[in-house]
């Protein structure tokens, strides 16, 4: 859900001439008008990695594959499109197994749907790339790990994936934590973006308006990389 908040807060500054036998001249009064700019927040309140504008299932749990929805995907034979956000610790790029469901899931779709490719978005929390080396090694490490484990333990082939570093550019939308829980909002930025679409080819080369305002976010934070 966008949420706009627009507000005007207009001060009224009197001046008043006063004295013993004079009341206050109001003809010397004068106003300012302060206009407060309009502020835009994009929310993500299931953290499903669909906008809550445009989630039609807007409580999704957690390690859940979904549609572009937002709605939990099931295997079918019509056009594909779904993603999956994966979570990581702490300057780990192994993801745990309690994503192994979610992965049978995706197989089964890609299986079903030959012609589907994959795009992979490897991020870091901006803690861990304050301590990392190389301010792209775990953020890439965390999308070939994952496209290994679609290729090593699924059976997809590679050339069907894409991977990309999007480093802390394209953070995560934090709604369900106060502003001072920064080991809450960091543990949302460990991550991965899994998507898989039958539409998009080519993140450069995107035609259709809805399938641009899906992954042009993608497209302008982050960086395509050869993961081999």
């Amino acid at each position: 859900m966008t949420m706009l908040l627009r507000s005007m807060l207009v001060v009224s500054i009197s001046v008043l001439t006063l004295s013993a036998c004079q009341t206050s001249d109001l003809s010397k009064q004068t106003s300012q008008t302060i206009k407060i700019p309009n502020i835009t927040v994009n929310l993500d309140s299931d953290g499903d990695g669909v906008l809550d504008a445009i989630d039609e299932c807007p409580e999704t749990p957690p390690n859940v594959v979904v549609d572009a929805k937002g709605c939990p995907v099931e295997v079918y034979t019509g056009s594909l499109e779904m993603q999956l956000q994966g979570f990581f610790e702490p300057m780990s790029s192994q993801l745990s197994d309690e994503y192994d469901q979610a992965f049978a899931i995706i197989e089964e779709n890609l299986h079903e749907q030959p012609d589907a490719k994959v795009f992979i978005f490897g991020h870091v929390a901006s803690n861990e790339l304050a301590i990392t080396p190389n301010k792209n090694n775990l953020s890439r490490n965390r999308a070939i790990n994952i496209r290994n484990r679609l290729v090593e333990k699924h059976h997809i082939t590679s050339d069907r994936i894409s991977t990309y570093d999007c480093s802390d550019r394209y953070p995560f939308i934090a709604t369900d934590f106060s502003e001072s829980d920064l080991a809450g909002i960091e543990s949302k930025d460990r991550r991965v973006t899994v998507k898989a679409s039958t539409q998009v080819n080519d993140l450069a080369n995107i035609e259709n308006p809805s399938d641009w305002k899906n992954y042009e976010p993608y497209l302008k934070r982050c960086e395509i990389f050869k993961s081999e």
